[in-house]
């Protein structure tokens, strides 16, 4: 079981390219480690034709699959070392969202998880600074907004109440994917109290975004009222 998953989460090292200036460079030596794993697959594979492995008085195999062991933690250690250079590399909290996902099924190998850990308390500390942004944002475009101001953050070609829900709606999936994605991660970062600390403010942020829209809604339909009743009053020819 130990043997056929690693070759299985191994194998997944092919499809793998890491963005970034330092892309090319790094992808090259995930190439290097896939290759440098399928010879030590190959090796170990011979060496089993040596011997009856259902022999069970026979430790041979214990000894090479102990040898196999030692080489794929060796391949490991140097993957999580390309990982964290590619994490550091990344810009924006997507892009290391995305480069993890990439060694997906990886992650789970006890030098590359503890390894990550580290990586992990990075993203809830430059997730929490983006969603203090995001929050900035909020209350200094809702006062533009509110006043009607031609500084308000709303698409020039579009009506006042359209633009700020099309605004509101992008400042919401702006910090929905990461926090779906850091919902994701291992129980032990969720207990963590930066974690809590993290998910206490998105979850105030979010309250603060949709009853701003909810408000801006009932705002409409006020409107609407009063400018259908107006327009039925009018001839249809003149």
């Amino acid at each position: 079981m130990h043997l056929t998953s690693t070759i299985m989460q191994f194998t997944k090292l092919t499809k793998i390219e890491i963005g970034g200036t330092k892309g090319k460079i790094l992808t090259q030596t995930i190439n290097e480690i896939f290759r440098e794993f399928e010879i030590a697959q190959q090796n170990f594979l011979a060496t089993n034709e040596q011997y009856d492995m259902i022999d069970i008085s026979n430790r041979k195999f214990d000894d090479d699959f102990y040898k196999f062991r030692c080489r794929i933690k060796e391949l490991e250690r140097r993957l999580a070392s390309v990982l964290t250079q590619g994490f550091d590399d990344q810009d924006t909290i997507i892009g290391k969202f995305k480069l993890l996902e990439s060694f997906e099924g990886l992650l789970n190998r006890p030098i590359i998880q503890d390894e990550l850990e580290k990586k992990h308390i990075q993203l809830l500390e430059l997730y929490k600074q983006d969603l203090k942004i995001v929050q900035s944002i909020f209350l200094e475009g809702k006062a533009l907004v509110d006043k009607v101001d031609e500084r308000a953050p709303i698409p020039i070609n579009m009506p006042p109440i359209a633009g700020a829900l099309f605004w509101i709606t992008g400042l919401y999936e702006r910090i929905k994917e990461p926090m779906d994605k850091l919902s994701q991660l291992s129980q032990a970062i969720q207990d963590r109290e930066e974690y809590k600390d993290v998910h206490k403010l998105y979850t105030s942020l979010c309250n603060n975004l949709k009853e701003y829209e909810k408000q801006k809604i009932e705002v409409w339909e006020s409107i609407l009222q009063e400018n259908t009743d107006s327009k039925l009053d009018m001839f249809l020819l003149t």
